[in-house]
């Protein structure tokens, strides 16, 4: 017994050394790993001046690692996408890029670094710095006149500079030297030069603005077009061609005499014919101022004939034929007249009545339009005299203002006519003190004038006083005698309403276009050259106006 209780005994500590044994052997063989520690990563702050290059590292974000690993740094979170980072830090914008202080001032990115095993991230602010901006200048427009001096300001150029830095200016490109311009950016002509609206109606310039404020550099620029504008400068005339008081006498110039000179025309050589209302005469007025009876007695009644034997009542506006025919409204007889070149009188159109016809015009085809002016209509003739119709206004003879076609418009008191290039009738609508333009259909329409009164505008803007007499440019420019107003107005194929001579109160001077003064001009008509004649009716005066670009 005593025997197996030591053997047993025996074994168990032979057991119990071997484990102890295994267990320092087991130790040895697999030491423990150490722990890696993450990157450690903090808020920061960098400033960037918006002026900043693309290629120009603003800041290096910073990191530490306790366990000393190698660290690389990238952008999660990017405003704009507007930065960018090397993996060992390196902040700057991503290509291309740029800041602007005026438009954000700060940025918020995100940035993780990593050791390869482990991450963290910290936000970055980038502010920006306010540097040194270029000027900013735009595009900009100036009109002035061709007749300034060299001393005149023409306009003032205007630049801005976001840091509030004084402006410098200089012209880079100039038409032709002609400009100057200072520091202030005034623009003058240089010195000794001038403007010639025939010559050029408009120059451009360059101009850049240059920052020269304290903490400029002087160095930002920037450029724009200036665009000048030359407006012609017109010399306007008035004198006495012919007569100098009421009467009756031929002679030249000022030594002849009329009675109500009323309607005028000219004739392909460049003399102009004149319809006398109360010495009931046709008169002729060479280029020189010749002044003679073409046709009629000065006895009012009615009579076909040669010249002086021909009689006529109250006769009141002419139109001429491409092959000079002469064609009057002889009112009280309530006739149209024809007057060859020859002088013999005939009647034309007779298979109609009229009922007092006062102004005419003739279109291209040789047909001839009358307004009736009790009547309230336009009549046309067929070049013939064999055919007359209604062209516009109320059948029955009624008054209005109403535009439409033909016989639905209506008219009052319609007086003096004339056609544009394009087939285009205008007529002086005395009555409705407007002017009235109607188509090669028929379609009547309201072209400037609202109702009596005075006032230049556009269109219907424009007001008018009894307008009586019209004629018309090569560039479709209307002239209305404002027998009323006694002044003359030009109408431009717009609209446009504006006055060419005469003034408010009416008289008897020969001068410039606001010395001039009318009394009840009626009749006009413009020469080849551009001169304007009026019958100054109550003046018993043929007036001219000559207009000198």
């Amino acid at each position: 017994m005593k025997t197996n209780f030591i053997w047993k005994t025996s074994r168990l500590c032979m057991l119990g050394i071997a484990i102890v044994v295994l267990s320092c052997s087991k130790d040895d063989d697999a030491p423990v790993a150490p722990v890696n520690n993450a990157p450690v990563i903090k808020d920061q702050s960098y400033n960037a001046s918006e002026g900043i290059k693309d290629d120009e590292v603003f800041g290096t974000v910073t990191a530490t690692d306790a366990d000393k690993d190698k660290l690389s740094y990238s952008i999660t979170a990017n405003s704009d996408d507007l930065f960018e980072i090397t993996t060992t830090g390196d902040l700057s914008l991503a290509t291309g890029k740029t800041l602007d202080f005026e438009t954000t001032t700060s940025y918020e990115i995100t940035v993780e670094v990593t050791d390869g095993k482990a991450k963290a991230a910290a936000k970055i602010t980038v502010t920006v710095t306010d540097g040194n901006d270029a000027p900013v200048i735009n595009a900009q427009s100036f009109t002035v006149a061709e007749d300034i001096s060299d001393t005149t300001i023409i306009g003032t150029v205007v630049a801005t500079d976001p840091n509030g830095d004084s402006i410098g200016f200089s012209i880079r490109t100039n038409a032709n030297d002609l400009f100057a311009i200072n520091t202030d950016g005034e623009i003058t002509l240089q010195t000794g030069k001038h403007l010639d609206y025939e010559t050029a109606t408009e120059h451009t310039l360059t101009i850049e603005a240059s920052d020269i404020g304290a903490n400029a550099t002087g160095s930002l620029t920037a450029t724009a077009d200036i665009t000048i504008t030359v407006t012609n400068i017109t010399s306007t005339t008035v004198t006495t061609f012919a007569g100098s008081s009421y009467g009756y006498m031929d002679g030249t110039g000022t030594n002849a005499m009329f009675a109500g000179p009323i309607g005028a025309a000219i004739d392909s050589q460049g003399n102009l014919f004149i319809a006398e209302y109360r010495n009931h005469r046709i008169r002729k007025i060479t280029p020189d101022g010749v002044v003679s009876t073409f046709a009629g007695s000065g006895v009012d009644g009615f009579f076909d004939g040669t010249g002086t034997n021909a009689r006529f009542n109250n006769p009141v506006d002419i139109a001429i034929d491409t092959a000079d025919n002469l064609y009057v409204t002889d009112a009280a007889n309530n006739r149209i007249r024809k007057i060859t070149p020859a002088g013999v009188v005939s009647s034309f159109g007779t298979i109609a009545s009229y009922n007092r016809p006062w102004g005419i015009a003739i279109d291209a085809s040789g047909s001839v339009y009358v307004s009736e002016n009790s009547g309230q209509r336009i009549r046309k003739i067929n070049a013939a005299g064999t055919v007359v119709t209604i062209f516009a206004g109320d059948p029955n003879g009624n008054s209005g203002t109403t535009n439409g076609t033909g016989i639905a418009a209506r008219f009052s008191l319609p007086a003096g006519l004339t056609f544009d290039s394009a087939g285009n009738l205008y007529v002086a609508d005395s009555g409705n003190h407007r002017i009235r333009k109607i188509t090669p259909a028929g379609v009547v329409s309201t072209f400037a004038g609202s109702g009596y009164g005075y006032a230049d505008g556009t269109g219907t803007a424009a007001r008018f006083n009894s307008p009586r007499g019209l004629t018309i440019d090569t560039a479709d420019n209307l002239y209305v005698t404002d027998t009323n107003n006694s002044r003359i107005r030009k109408v431009t194929p717009s609209g446009e309403v504006s006055l060419i001579a005469g003034a408010s109160t009416s008289g008897m001077i020969d001068g410039d276009a606001t010395t001039a003064r009318f009394h009840s001009p009626d009749g006009i008509v413009i020469d080849a050259s551009g001169n304007l004649y009026i019958a100054d009716y109550s003046n018993s005066r043929i007036r001219k106006i000559t207009i000198e670009p």
